[in-house]
C-alpha cells in the first residue's frame, strides 16, 4: 500500500529528468505535492533557477511577493551570494531514502532565516530583503499548526521565500503554502498562565519562612517526594508495577510521536510487522490497562477502609469520595493543560513547529471544558485537549461508578456486588466484540494498513464501555482478597504463574502471527486481550498480596519505586509535552535506529520526571494539603454539631 505510493513517487522523480512535460495523477497526497514541478521550463540556463521558475507560475501576478521573487531570479543569473544562499536552503533537492519513505524535505531552516556569514572578511552578506521559511504540501494534508499523528504522511517541501510573501499569494488547486512567522504575541491566556506560575512559585518559596505554611514549602514537598522512610504497606509492590507501566507507556509514546519526523518510516513499519522484539512497543497499550486495574483495586481498598466494618451507608460518604477524587486529579490537570494551550507555542521553533496553537489542535480552544469535566473521551481525538488525558477521563468515570457497585457489599449484600461486576464485565466484552466485528480493519488495532487508526481510537480505544474491563477485574481481585486469604501450594503457584505468563504473551504476540489465524480469532483477541492482560496482572498482585510473590514481590517493593510513583500522575500528564518539545524543535529528520530510540527514551523520561517534580512541588502537593484541610474542617464541624445537639452549648 504505502510502498506502492513511494515506488510511484520515485518514478515521478525520475520523470523530472525528462525533456518533455508530464502529467501528474491526482490520486494521492504524494502525487499532489509534486505539482510544484509540473510547470518546469525546458530551456533554463541553471538547474537552480529551474526550481524557482517552476514555482513562479503559482504566484499571483502584480504581488509584492512576485516582484521579490523576480529579483531573486535576477540575483541567481548574476550568481550573487545572497540569492544562492536562499535557493541553497530549499528542500527541493531529492534526498536519499526515498524507498524507505523519506517524505520530509525540510531544506535548511537556519540558512533561510539567517544572513550568510563570510569567514574571510568576518562580515555578513547583505541581501535586499528578509526571508521566511515556508513549506509546500498537498492541499488535503493537515495544516502546520494542527499536526495529526494519525494522518497518512504527505510530501512536505521546505522553501525559503521573501518576507513579503503570504500564503494567499500562492494559488494552486492541489498544493498549499504554509509560511511560519517568527513574530509571536503573548495572548491573555499566556500572560495569565505565566502569572499563575510566578504566584505559585513565590508562594511555595515564601512558605518556608511562615511557620503556619511551612508544610507547603519547597523543602517540605521535596522531603516528602524523596523520603524513603515509610510504614510497611501490604501493597507496596504496587509502586513498582505502576512505575514500570509508566515507563512502558512513555517508551511507546516516544517511539510513536517521533514517527512524524522519521526519514525511514518504511523500515520502521517493517520492524513493527516483522520484529519479534518490536511487539513490545505495540504492547505498551497494555500499560494503560495495568493503570486501570490498579485504580479499580485501590478504589475498593479506599472505599472499604472508609467504612471499616460499619454496615451503614450515607450519601455524604458518596459525596466525599467524589469530591476527593475530583480534587485529587483536577489541579494538576488544569495546570498542565494551561501550559500546553498557552505556553507551548513559545517552547521552540523549527520547520514544523506549531507556533500558532502550540501542541493543541484548534478545536481544543472550543472544547477545553470537556477535559476539565472529564468527558473528553467522548470527543474525537481531533478536538481533544491533551490527548493522553483520555485515560484520566475514563478513570474518573469508573470511579463515579465504583462506589455505587460497592454499596451492596457494605450492606452485607456481597453477592449483589459480584453479580453487578460480572454483569458490567459481560456488557464490556459483548459491546467490544460487536464494535470490532462490525468495523472491518478494527481487529488489527492501530497497526492495520486498511483502516484509519483514528476511527479505531475514537470508537474502541478511548471509550469507557470498551475499557472498563480492566477496572472491574481490579475491583473483583481486591474483593476476593478481602474475603479469602488462601495458602497455595508451590505447584498451584507455579501453575497459575505459567498461565498468567502465557496470557500476557498471547496478548502481546498473537497479532505478530495474525496471518496464521482466521479473522474471528483476531476479533476475539482485540476484544478480550485487555481483560486477559488484567487477569495476568491480577494473579501477580494476588500472589504478592498473599506472600507467594517472593523475589518478584521484593523487587517490586523496592523503596526507589515509591519515589517515582509519587511523581507518576504528573509525569504521565507532562511526558507527552516533553516529547513534543523534542520532536517539533528538530531542524532535520531523524533516522530511526535502536540506539537513537533508546537514547531519546532515557533522556525524555528523565526530563519528564524532572518536570513532574516541579509540578508536584508547585501544584499537586499544595492542592492535596488544601483538600485534606477542607475534609478535616468538615469532619470537625460535623462533630461539633453532633456535640451541640447532644450536650447543648455553653453560653
Amino acid at each position: 500500500m504505502i510502498m506502492y505510493r513511494f515506488l510511484f513517487f520515485v518514478l515521478l522523480i525520475n520523470t523530472l529528468l525528462a525533456d518533455h512535460p508530464w502529467v501528474l495523477p491526482r490520486s494521492s497526497s504524494f502525487h499532489h505535492s509534486l505539482e510544484l514541478f509540473h510547470a518546469r521550463t525546458k530551456h533554463s540556463s541553471s538547474s537552480i533557477s529551474l526550481t524557482l521558475s517552476s514555482f513562479l507560475p503559482f504566484v499571483i501576478n502584480g504581488s509584492i511577493c512576485r516582484d521579490d521573487l523576480l529579483l531573486l531570479v535576477d540575483g541567481l543569473e548574476n550568481q550573487e551570494k545572497w540569492a544562492l544562499k536562499i535557493i541553497d536552503s530549499w528542500g527541493t533537492k531529492v534526498p536519499p531514502g526515498i524507498l524507505e519513505g523519506s517524505h520530509l524535505w525540510y531544506g535548511s531552516y537556519d540558512e533561510c532565516l539567517h544572513p550568510l556569514y563570510s569567514p574571510t572578511n568576518q562580515t555578513y552578506v547583505q541581501q535586499p530583503y528578509s526571508t521566511k521559511y515556508c513549506t509546500i504540501s498537498s492541499s488535503n494534508s493537515t495544516d502546520g499548526d494542527d499536526m495529526n499523528f494519525f494522518q497518512k504522511p504527505s510530501l512536505i517541501v521546505g522553501i525559503c521565500l521573501p518576507e513579503s510573501c503570504r500564503s494567499y499569494d500562492f494559488q494552486s488547486k492541489f498544493l498549499k503554502l504554509h509560511c511560519r512567522s517568527e513574530e509571536r504575541h503573548f495572548s491573555i491566556g499566556a500572560i495569565l498562565t505565566l502569572s499563575l506560575i510566578i504566584l505559585l512559585s513565590l508562594f511555595v518559596c515564601f512558605a518556608e519562612f511562615i511557620p503556619r505554611l511551612k508544610e507547603y514549602s519547597v523543602t517540605s514537598s521535596l522531603k516528602k517526594i524523596f523520603s524513603l522512610n515509610h510504614h510497611h504497606s501490604t501493597y507496596s509492590f504496587l509502586n513498582g508495577i505502576r512505575v514500570l507501566s509508566l515507563l512502558w507507556v512513555i517508551f511507546g509514546h516516544t517511539y510513536v510521536f517521533q514517527l512524524t519526523i522519521a526519514n525511514n518510516p518504511i523500515h520502521i513499519m517493517d520492524n513493527l510487522y516483522n520484529s519479534w522484539l518490536a511487539q513490545l512497543i505495540i504492547g505498551a497499550v497494555y500499560g494503560v490497562d495495568t493503570f486501570f486495574f490498579i485504580s479499580g483495586f485501590l478504589a475498593v481498598a479506599v472505599f472499604l477502609n472508609t467504612f471499616n466494618g460499619q454496615n451503614v451507608f450515607h450519601i455524604r460518604h458518596l459525596f466525599l469520595y467524589y469530591f476527593h477524587r475530583y480534587c485529587r486529579l483536577i489541579p494538576t490537570l488544569v495546570f498542565v493543560l494551561l501550559v500546553s494551550m498557552y505556553l507551548s507555542p513559545w517552547m521552540g521553533t523549527g520547520p514544523i513547529y506549531p507556533a500558532s496553537n502550540g501542541f493543541e489542535v484548534s478545536g481544543c480552544y472550543r472544547s477545553w471544558w470537556k477535559t476539565v469535566l472529564f468527558i473528553n473521551n467522548m470527543a474525537s481525538f481531533e478536538e481533544a485537549c491533551l490527548p493522553v488525558t483520555w485515560y484520566i477521563a475514563n478513570d474518573f468515570q469508573f470511579h463515579l461508578l465504583a462506589p455505587l457497585l460497592l454499596i451492596p457489599f457494605i450492606l452485607n449484600r456481597r453477592r449483589w456486588t459480584y453479580a453487578l461486576l460480572i454483569l458490567i464485565l459481560l456488557i464490556n466484552i459483548i459491546t467490544t466484540i460487536s464494535l470490532v466485528s462490525t468495523h472491518p480493519g478494527f481487529e488489527g488495532g492501530f497497526i492495520t494498513m486498511d483502516q484509519a487508526p483514528l476511527d479505531f481510537a475514537n470508537k474502541i480505544y478511548i471509550t469507557p464501555w470498551c475499557r472498563i474491563g480492566a477496572f472491574i477485574i481490579g475491583m473483583i481481585t481486591k474483593l476476593i482478597l478481602e474475603q479469602y486469604h488462601p495458602i497455595l501450594s508451590s505447584i498451584k503457584v507455579i501453575l497459575f504463574t505459567i498461565i498468567s505468563i502465557l496470557l500476557a504473551i498471547i496478548c502481546i504476540y498473537l497479532p505478530f502471527y495474525s496471518n496464521y489465524f482466521p479473522k474471528f480469532i483476531l476479533i476475539l483477541h482485540q476484544s478480550l486481550s485487555h481483560q486477559c492482560w488484567s487477569i495476568a496482572i491480577g494473579w501477580l498482585i494476588f500472589a504478592c498480596s498473599t506472600n507467594h510473590g517472593r523475589l518478584i514481590n521484593k523487587i517490586l517493593s523496592w523503596p526507589f519505586w515509591m519515589i517515582v510513583a509519587r511523581l507518576s500522575y504528573s509525569a504521565y500528564l507532562i511526558h507527552a509535552t516533553i516529547i513534543l518539545v523534542h520532536v517539533y524543535n528538530q531542524l532535520s529528520t531523524i533516522h530511526y535506529q535502536t540506539s537513537v530510540i533508546f537514547n531519546n527514551f532515557v533522556s525524555l523520561t528523565i526530563l519528564s520526571l524532572f518536570a513532574s517534580i516541579f509540578i508536584v512541588v508547585l501544584v499537586e502537593m499544595p492542592c492535596s494539603l488544601v483538600e485534606k484541610r477542607m475534609r478535616k474542617y468538615c469532619k470537625d464541624r460535623k462533630q461539633l454539631l453532633i456535640n451541640q445537639r447532644s450536650y447543648g452549648t455553653i453560653s
